[in-house]
């Protein structure tokens, strides 16, 4: 059952492969419109490349040995995310970048689908449905190291996206309906709370703190500082005057002229939206939609729990950065630094996605498998 044999030319899901390889060539084409550095797209169609290669190799091995393998690539993912601690640099206010000599990368991106892979092995050995306090504590402890360390990184936008598959992967788990009942209770209950607390703040005491000027930005624009509210600003800027077809490549102007900061990564769908118009914004929610129901049927379609658990999982994170990052450009949520998958510059992203994609490839190759 090789990699090269007839039954993986004929049963590989070249469909979900062929939709993510069709993103990630308008996510290149894309940066080359708007890099401000040059060179920039040449750099993400070698990642796309090494991507390639990272998604077949981790399809030739059964899904099984990788998950067996959970514990090392999760102690990894903790080593990496303490060394970001410990030797790591600031970009853009976050702590979460780590520099070797010519390599650099965020370890947050690649520790999310090891945490997943963790969680996942753990959660397909509990027998007892629905899931006991003990099972739900050591599913949230294992969760909550690299969370941790992610959130004193002050990335929050990668914190978030680790509740993500926290709450899929516990679902699916078995959890029981009071603490679903529960926990959505809960956070019905911290957003009226946070919602009273911001409409009454005393704004000059928060002047400089970014995380709650740019919530102020988009939920009450008139408390927030000016400063604070300019990417918003760009980022409608941008998708409203691309109209219906768009300005056309490499013809924007807000992202081109440096008008719309980080367009080539956090804010790559506003450029999207300007040069290829409403047209192309829902070719590209399509295309997204469309990946994630194929996980979807992919989990539906595993032959046993772990398969299943795998792929919802790291479907519940891709749902989660597509969500918040085109909300983001839409200014339906804060600015939080998430990358569009696939579609964003940046190397430990793409290859940590195409890592994910290879995982969900391999539970559908196996799917009929003794």
């Amino acid at each position: 059952m090789g990699i090269f044999s007839r039954r993986f030319t004929s049963d590989f899901d070249w469909l979900l492969l062929g939709m993510a390889l069709l993103i990630s060539a308008f996510g290149v084409l894309q940066i080359s419109s708007v890099e401000p550095v040059h060179g920039m797209w040449r750099k993400q169609l070698i990642n796309v490349g090494v991507g390639l290669i990272i998604l077949f190799v981790t399809t030739a091995f059964d899904y099984h040995k990788i998950v067996n393998a959970a514990p090392v690539f999760y102690g990894f993912g903790i080593v990496l995310l303490i060394a970001v601690l410990l030797f790591g640099r600031v970009v853009n206010g976050n702590k979460s970048w780590l520099f070797l000599g010519p390599i650099s990368g965020q370890p947050s991106e690649v520790a999310k689908i090891f945490t997943i892979l963790m969680l996942t092995r753990f959660l397909a050995e509990v027998r007892q449905r629905p899931l006991d306090v003990r099972s739900i504590a050591m599913t949230c402890g294992l969760w909550a190291v690299p969370a941790v360390l992610v959130f004193l990184e002050h990335d929050t936008g990668s914190t978030l996206s680790y509740l993500s598959f926290l709450v899929a992967l516990l679902l699916i788990g078995g959890i029981g309906w009071r603490w679903v009942a529960g926990g959505a209770a809960g956070l019905v209950l911290a957003v009226i709370l946070a919602g009273v607390w911001l409409s009454r703040l005393d704004t000059e005491r928060y002047t400089d703190n970014y995380k709650i000027q740019r919530i102020l930005a988009v939920y009450f624009p008139e408390k927030a500082s000016a400063r604070y509210s300019y990417q918003n600003k760009q980022a409608e800027i941008a998708v409203g005057s691309g109209g219906i077809r768009g300005k056309g490549l490499y013809q924007g102007s807000q992202g081109t002229l440096g008008f719309l900061p980080e367009v080539q990564t956090d804010f790559i769908f506003a450029a999207v939206g300007e040069e290829w118009g409403f047209i192309g914004t829902t070719f590209a929610l399509t295309l997204y939609a469309l990946i994630i129901m194929r996980l979807i049927g992919i989990a539906r379609s595993a032959r046993d729990r772990t398969g299943l658990l795998l792929v919802i999982g790291y479907a519940a994170l891709l749902l989660c950065h597509v969500a918040v990052s085109m909300g983001m450009v839409l200014r339906l949520l804060p600015i939080i630094g998430i990358p569009l998958p696939l579609m964003s510059f940046g190397g430990t992203s793409l290859l940590a996605t195409f890592f994910a994609l290879g995982l969900a490839l391999n539970v559908r190759y196996r799917r009929f498998v003794n």
